[in-house]
């Protein structure tokens, strides 16, 4: 590059920097020195000048790009001897200069609000800073991610034909502005613009990243920001809108085709005078800034130097999770947990304040700015104080009262103070504040995370379980007199939106309104309602309340290996840690996965607070071996003979059902599983609760389930049937055995395919722990188990038990096995992110949106591809025989907006299998979009009906439960098409008994219950 150096030295220091610069350079002039150079050549000098300079040394380096356009590059010594932009000042006035040019900034406008550009990206990004800087990272650079990312999110809008949109659309007459969440970009349906599309032209945030890397790039070189800064910055920038869906993504997929397009759109313009507009805009941005000089802030030394020639970038364009497909290894997975978690903070930060300033009139804005009262404008978004604190005093109280010197009050205590010191531990070594506990089932931990809550000074809670019945478990008991009942308890799921305080319901769904969401003292929640502000756009800014309060995982050993949805997780443990003594976060389980806690979670064992059981019962293990090649599972063929208070748990819904219907008769049994419509799901979960809870009515004697109650439910057997599973899943369901203590000692059997002896995958049962990732920890565990117990007569308490279980993770060949279960699943979710978790995008419509649609299925789900289905109804003996009726599942007629049935199933199961082995014989959805129209016609007996395009169009209309797929056809319906001879092999129905209904169920199943398939995930439940 060729550079020039000017030098305004006095004194000693003139001959100094003249032997530097003549040795490196040309001499042109009594002070100037031309050169070609490389970058480690200037930099060379640089350093030179550096290590002689003085109050009397002044050295300035330019660069020249064309020969009309040059940069300053660095000042070495006294900056006073030049100006702001390298020029040697000769005269000075305070008079506004009349230029032949004159760039008006407070024509160039940010929104349909009328804010002006300078000031919107001025707000912005100081409210992103401040907003940064309230969650007390310990990460300072992050603050200044943010504010330079809100400085420069916008600068897209300089867009000539996004300036003329917006100036023709301020220039109407408009009542009401209301500003869509995703921000304002052209609508191609306003006139002037009807041939207008994204389809061949960028969006603003698009052009904002375009622009930013130019005006970023020197100081990416010069190491002013760092490259994780500098990919902090430009993740935000790009990501802070959702990308719009594209047929075509050509262009659009690197740098080059959007500056190609871009350029060409800018016609009689140049992209100079575009670069020249975004100077101007930025001294206005320096001016604003002065009324804000604070002891925090200072623009001058947060934003960089910003370099105002255009330059296309080398760069890709920023990934929304960076995660490395090559990466295999569980240390090289977990090493881009916290980069991702940084992307999700920053990102926050400035769509929030993006919200906040966009919101505001111009007038108002102009107010804040004017008055330097900016910060005011958090208020509504920060933490306040509440009475949390002396609800949970008040309920502490009332245990010890009805318990008075209980010593298992005391023990609770004590744990909760251990915890809750682990706080000022924290601010001592300066680590982070999250903290695991560990506790037997029944030993309080709800009461012990409650008072470790109260004891750290917590204003508000956000409990995050794995399931939506664990909330649901979590929420009954919370509401008890004995627990908040002064408290605001609020449940919010894809399912329940509701909040309780006292003995009634304060606000119930559909009656809760958006803005109610999150205002509980104690918030209870599911990880996906967490999680969506890491993967939507929409729901992004709800992390600042993840953030800013107390936070409890319950069951959080459930995450663990749910593909993707594991790593998420642990970015926000990340994204918590950053808080350090102030992160309050506590992860709750019996069984906690010590590897993955302290291999990917990353938290020593010195914050893992353990508690002993109460429940001093003992429990007989029995292995009950079967050949799976000539038998059934006894879980399903076996009637249960004990006349005792018996759970049946199986490893998925489909055995829980088989087992139920064949023992119908013999047994006094309820089913409880998650296929279900949601009110006969709500009425079992109600029915199972009154039956084995603490003082139940103990109406059934046997609970045949899937995993579904495994955790959290306060439930309790006399006796135990299960598949074997993993450590955790086979502790947590001896967590509902004898739970309350009454028994002495109880048996708990586990039924165990012969071949996972051997440790080979040949059976189903084991190609389903092979699915779930957990088959080689499952047969670690059951060896390690087994070995042990046979030293005590295969008889042991619940403290030695949970002991075994803490030293089978300090055990060398176990840990060997579990991290081959991890590994895999780590990968897994790597592939499932990169395939699944779809960046944020958008869909330009030409029509309306309402404001009153109803709830659809998200586009990206980590839990499964599900549609809304429909089915009919057949009812099914002890034979297995099925008897179809004239009735479907729900009345087709229910208005979705009032009643949610909640009735889904996988794509997947759909379509006839996973793509990769799909079966057209069973596909569900083939069969629909040939028939369905035939059946409809034949329901209204005119030919108005036609057949759909394609099968496609049949899966999009699904994700809203008014066009669910039908997975069978009632009796009456299938004449129209041919009769029963027409009814579908494998077709889905709604099973019912004379006793309750059994839930969604393939026929085939019914004829042979030995050729169901276990491999498929979405059987678990």
């Amino acid at each position: 590059m060729i550079v020039t150096f000017i030098s305004q030295c006095e004194k000693k220091a003139l001959p100094r920097t003249r032997q530097v610069l003549d040795a490196f350079a040309n001499r042109i002039g009594d002070n100037t020195w031309q050169t070609v150079i490389t970058e480690d050549g200037l930099a060379m000098v640089k350093k030179l000048l550096s290590r002689t300079a003085s109050k009397s040394t002044a050295v300035s380096c330019y660069r020249f790009h064309t020969r009309k356009h040059s940069e300053l590059l660095w000042i070495v010594g006294n900056r006073n001897k030049f100006n702001e932009w390298g020029f040697v000042p000769v005269n000075w006035t305070k008079k506004e200069l009349i230029m032949d040019i004159e760039i008006n900034v407070k024509d160039i406008y940010a929104n349909s609000q009328g804010q002006i550009l300078s000031e919107h990206l001025f707000a912005v990004g100081y409210l992103a800073y401040h907003l940064m800087k309230s969650l007390n990272l310990n990460k300072p650079k992050l603050a200044q991610s943010a504010l330079i990312a809100g400085m420069l999110h916008d600068v897209g809008k300089l867009d000539p034909q996004f300036q003329e949109w917006l100036t023709k659309k301020l220039n109407k007459e408009q009542e009401i502005v209301v500003l869509p969440e995703d921000g304002v970009h052209i609508n191609q349906s306003d006139r002037g613009f009807g041939k207008f599309g994204f389809e061949n032209h960028p969006r603003h945030n698009e052009l904002s990243w375009l622009l930013a890397a130019s005006l970023l790039k020197e100081n990416k070189e010069n190491g002013e920001l760092n490259s994780a800064q500098y990919g902090q910055i430009t993740h935000s920038i790009y990501w802070h809108h959702t990308r719009p869906y594209r047929k075509d993504d050509k262009f659009f997929d690197q740098a080059k085709g959007i500056d190609k397009l871009f350029i060409k759109s800018l016609g009689t313009s140049s992209i100079a005078k575009l670069m020249d507009k975004l100077e101007a805009i930025f001294k206005d941005i320096y001016k604003i800034a002065e009324r804000f000089c604070q002891d925090d802030f200072d623009l001058t030394k947060l934003l960089p130097t910003l370099s105002y020639h255009y330059e296309l970038t080398r760069d890709d364009l920023p990934p929304y999770k960076a995660y490395e497909n090559i990466a295999t290894e569980i240390d090289e997975i977990v090493a881009d947990i916290a980069p991702n978690a940084y992307h999700n903070l920053v990102r926050m930060a400035v769509i929030t304040a993006d919200r906040i300033v966009s919101k505001m009139s111009s007038e108002d804005l102009q107010d804040y700015l004017k008055e330097g009262t900016l910060a005011y404008a958090l208020d509504d978004v920060l933490a306040t104080d509440s009475q949390l604190g002396k609800h949970i005093q008040a309920c502490l109280d009332g245990f010890e009262r009805q318990y008075p010197n209980s010593e298992r009050n005391q023990a609770q205590s004590t744990v909760a103070k251990e915890l809750s010191e682990l706080t000022m531990i924290a601010e001592f070594e300066d680590s982070d504040n999250v903290a695991v506990l560990q506790g037997p089932a029944g030993c309080g931990k709800t009461k012990i995370a409650l008072e470790w809550a109260m004891k750290t000074h917590a204003q508000k809670i956000i409990w995050v379980c794995p399931r939506v019945q664990v909330c649901l478990g979590l929420f009954h008991d919370l509401t008890q007199k004995e627990y908040l009942s002064n408290s605001r308890i609020e449940i919010f799921t894809g399912e329940f939106k509701k909040i309780s305080q006292g003995d009634t319901p304060l606000i119930a769904l559909p009656d809760t309104k958006v803005e109610d969401y999150f205002s509980g003292d104690v918030i209870i929640t599911t990880i996906d309602q967490i999680l969506n502000g890491i993967i939507s756009h929409q729901k992004i800014t709800s992390m600042m309340d993840f953030m800013q309060y107390h936070v409890v995982f319950d069951e959080f050993h459930e995450l663990i290996v749910i593909p993707a949805m594991n790593l998420l997780f642990a970015e926000l443990i990340e994204a918590k840690k950053l808080q350090g003594a102030k992160a309050n976060t506590l992860l709750v389980s019996a069984t906690p996965h010590d590897f993955f806690v302290k291999n990917v979670l990353k938290i020593d064992d010195s914050r893992v607070v353990r508690m002993d059981s109460f429940n001093p019962a003992k429990y007989q293990f029995v292995f009950d071996v079967y050949d799976e090649t000539e038998q059934i599972s006894p879980l399903i063929v076996n009637a249960v003979s004990s006349d005792k208070a018996t759970f049946v748990i199986s490893n998925t819904a489909q055995d829980a059902q088989l087992g139920y219907l064949l023992h119908q008769d013999e047994e006094n049994a309820i089913l409880l599983h998650s296929k279900f419509i949601k009110q006969d799901k709500a009425d079992l979960f109600a029915s199972v609760l009154d039956s084995f809870g603490k003082h139940g009515n103990g109406q059934y004697q046997v609970l045949r389930s899937g995993p579904i109650v495994q955790a959290s439910l306060n439930i309790s057997c006399d006796e135990m049937i299960t598949d074997l599973t993993s450590p955790e899943n086979w502790l947590q369901r001896l967590g509902r055995l004898n739970r309350f203590g009454e028994a002495k000692q109880c048996v708990y059997t586990t039924a165990v395919p012969q071949s996972l002896m051997t440790k080979k995958q040949s059976s189903s049962k084991a190609k389903f722990l092979a699915n779930m990732c957990v088959f080689h920890s499952s047969v670690a565990w059951l060896d390690y188990l087994q070995s042990h117990l046979s030293d005590h007569g295969n008889v042991m308490g619940l403290n030695e038990l949970y002991r075994l279980y803490q030293a089978f993770y300090q055990d060398k060949s176990a840990v060997e096995k579990i991290a081959e279960d991890i590994a895999k699943s780590l990968n897994q979710s790597v592939q499932m992110i990169h395939r699944k978790l779809v960046d944020p995008i958008s869909i330009s419509s030409k029509k309306s949106i309402k404001t009153d649609q109803i709830a659809k299925i998200a586009r990206v789900s980590l839990r499964g591809d599900n549609r809304f289905v429909q089915m009919a109804v057949c009812m099914v003996d002890n034979q297995l025989n099925p008897s179809f009726i004239n009735e479907y599942a729900y009345d087709e007629d229910t208005d979705h907006s009032q009643v949610h049935i909640g009735l889904t199933e996988s794509t997947d199961r759909l379509q006839g299998g996973r793509f990769e082995m799909r079966d057209s014989e069973k596909d569900l959805l083939a069969f629909m979009h040939k028939k369905h129209h035939q059946i409809l016609n034949g329901r209204s007996g005119e030919n108005t009906h036609k057949k759909s395009f394609a099968d496609y169009e049949l899966l999009k209309l699904a994700r809203s439960p008014e066009y669910p797929i039908y997975t069978s056809y009632t009796p009456e319906d299938l004449t129209y098409i041919g009769g029963e001879r027409e009814r579908h092999k494998f077709a889905m129905y709604y099973v019912r008994t004379p006793k309750q209904a059994v839930g969604m169920m393939p026929i085939n199943v019914l004829a042979s219950p030995k050729s169901m398939d276990n491999e498929l995930v979405d059987e678990v439940g």
